[in-house]
């Protein structure tokens, strides 16, 4: 099948309620994409989505199977948003569909009036897929705590796409609150925590843009 036809016999559904018939596909695409440290509570996503916190939206072929899914959480206090997660089912990967899905993502952040950044955590061999749609790197260093582990942390890249893509730098104080509350509201971490400590002296008062 070509990455036309694949993308010809698809269709994008928004999902509002965990109790959905989509949910337990997304759940499983979700659990087998990502490792155990980076995934987040299921319970606290569905609540999440319940509540019209999290956007989820799941690609769906003609068969009804789920082929894969993008998860956007709006943070309007802060003025941003995350692509939290972007996932394509194992066995259709390589057709198109992951560019598919992080396009409709961009899109719904530019339809929508609210934040102007949209932010993607990423790991370094998934760098060039989103730079190619648009995102720009951020020069940081930049480490996330795992999802229940004390002390462990993971080398990522964090990318940003804003709405009038002319920014060569950001200040280094709205990328700290954006970290805090990533690391806080997110991965669950106290304040104190020291791996949240030293992310935001890694922080410089004013980040570039790549």
């Amino acid at each position: 099948m070509t990455m036309s036809a694949a993308r010809a016999e698809t269709v994008l559904v928004p999902v509002h309620c965990s109790k959905s018939p989509e949910w337990s596909a997304f759940a499983t695409i979700y659990q087998h994409a990502f490792p155990f440290w980076e995934r987040e509570p299921l319970p606290r996503i569905a609540t999440r989505i319940d509540s019209g916190r999290y956007r989820l939206t799941v690609l769906r072929s003609a068969d009804e199977l789920v082929a894969g899914f993008h998860l956007l959480d709006r943070v309007a206090v802060l003025d941003y948003a995350v692509l939290t997660f972007l996932a394509v089912r194992r066995a259709l990967r390589g057709r198109g569909l992951g560019r598919r899905l992080l396009r409709d993502a961009v899109c719904a952040f530019h339809a929508e009036a609210g934040p102007a950044w949209l932010f993607v955590e990423a790991e370094a061999e998934l760098v060039p897929f989103y730079l190619g749609q648009g995102f720009r790197q951020l020069a940081l260093d930049y480490r996330v705590p795992h999802y229940g582990s004390l002390t462990a942390t993971q080398p990522m890249t964090l990318l940003t796409l804003h709405r009038s893509d002319r920014v060569g730098s950001i200040a280094g104080e709205l990328i700290r609150q954006v970290i805090e509350h990533l690391f806080s509201d997110g991965y669950q971490v106290r304040p104190d925590d020291a791996r949240l400590v030293r992310q935001q002296q890694r922080v410089p008062d004013l980040v570039g843009v790549f």
